[in-house]
């Protein structure tokens, strides 16, 4: 049934409008087929990944996979080589045109603030509004918002490296910029503050309605505050999906790791069996996301908690135990003495020189071949 809204048109039709105007226009920040190279270095091999308008993407990976030369292709401190970039479905950047870091509605957060240490606080927020008659409003608001309420006439030396991060965000939103760009934001941050400025920054960036990307190299950081989460290895996009998608159905042994950690057995798999140095497991204890050949070597991964220990006299031979509280940390030794760290519930409890099987909790472990 259609309502008629105020002025006569039918909310049903006015939302079907609105969802095909929304699924023909590109928003948020494109890239599309990016090219980078340093020398005769490649640091960016064929990137086509978009960031979508009120989403936060994080770039997840080792140093050196290319992570933070796409952030700054994004804002105009590095030329773009090959391939386009678009905001808002306008064209940003390409090999034809590239204008500068100051010519783009882009925020930029750096991992040190790179605050200007002879401003006040008010007076950094306050730098990309010089010429708004709204610039004090919009200040003493974004003060509120990070919990600084007056400390505006501070200056950045005086506050904690919190503080100072918090307002480093906030002058990169004050000019409202169509996307945020965060370069490892809390990795100069103490570790005790980490999630509550994690949690802060989500809160804050979520009421907007910018793109935002984050780079980082922490897999705990991504997955607490990202929708969604871009995998790079060497130069690529490995896989992007939701924390859950890439923890459910991961494309490689990597971003198995990326999105839940654990242990990895190399194994050999012979009619039907993984044969490992810490013992044999059937096929219905393993999920390959790649269907292995006999003989080919594949990874298992053991993630914390999916693992379970059976007592054997022949066993493996239990070294070190270590109690978290909401774990065990057990390390295995094989007959020639090399080691395996599994992260397993607290009960039953283990001890050193226990001699004991790995057997699955119920769960498949994740098997991907080499």
């Amino acid at each position: 049934m259609l309502i008629n809204n105020d002025r006569g048109q039918s909310t049903d039709l006015v939302d079907l409008v609105k969802a095909l105007e929304r699924s023909v226009t590109p928003m948020g920040l494109r890239f599309q087929d990016i090219y980078h190279s340093y020398a005769d270095t490649s640091a960016l091999r064929g990137i086509t990944l978009e960031a979508k308008d009120g989403e936060i993407l994080c770039l997840l990976g080792r140093s050196g996979c290319g992570k933070s030369t796409l952030l700054n292709l994004a804002a105009g401190i590095l030329p773009v080589q090959a391939g386009s970039i678009a905001l808002g479905g306008t064209p940003l950047a390409s090999q034809q045109h590239n204008p500068p870091p100051e010519k783009r509605s882009v925020g930029l957060v750096f991992q040190d603030s790179a605050l200007f240490p002879h401003l006040t606080v008010a007076q950094n927020i306050g730098f990309g509004l010089r010429d708004r008659p709204s610039r004090q409003a919009v200040v003493n608001d974004l003060l509120e918002q990070i919990g600084l309420s007056g400390l505006g006439e501070r200056f950045p030396h005086t506050l904690s490296g919190g503080q100072q991060q918090r307002v480093a965000v906030a002058r990169a939103l004050a000019p409202a910029p169509q996307v945020l760009l965060m370069d490892e934001p809390f990795a100069s941050i103490d570790i005790s503050l980490r999630r509550q400025l994690r949690e802060e920054t989500r809160r804050l960036v979520k009421a907007r309605d910018c793109a935002t990307i984050l780079v980082t190299h922490d897999p705990e950081e991504a997955l607490e505050i990202a929708d969604r989460i871009a995998v790079m290895e060497e130069g690529r996009i490995t896989q992007c999906g939701t924390g859950r998608e890439l923890h459910a159905e991961p494309a490689s042994l990597f971003v198995g790791l990326m999105a839940g950690s654990g242990a990895v057995l190399s194994a050999t798999r012979m009619n039907g069996i993984a044969k490992t140095r810490f013992g044999r497991f059937e096929a219905q204890d393993l999920s390959f996301f790649t269907p292995p050949r006999n003989d080919e070597p594949v990874d298992i991964l053991i993630r914390p908690h999916c693992a379970a220990l059976q007592n054997d006299p022949s066993g493996l031979r239990i070294t070190d135990v270590r109690h978290t509280g909401r774990s065990q940390i057990v390390t295995l030794d094989d007959m020639d003495s090399d080691s395996l760290l599994l992260e397993l519930d607290p009960e039953p409890v283990w001890f050193p020189g226990d001699r004991v099987l790995i057997r699955t909790n119920g769960k498949p472990w994740p098997a991907f071949t080499c």
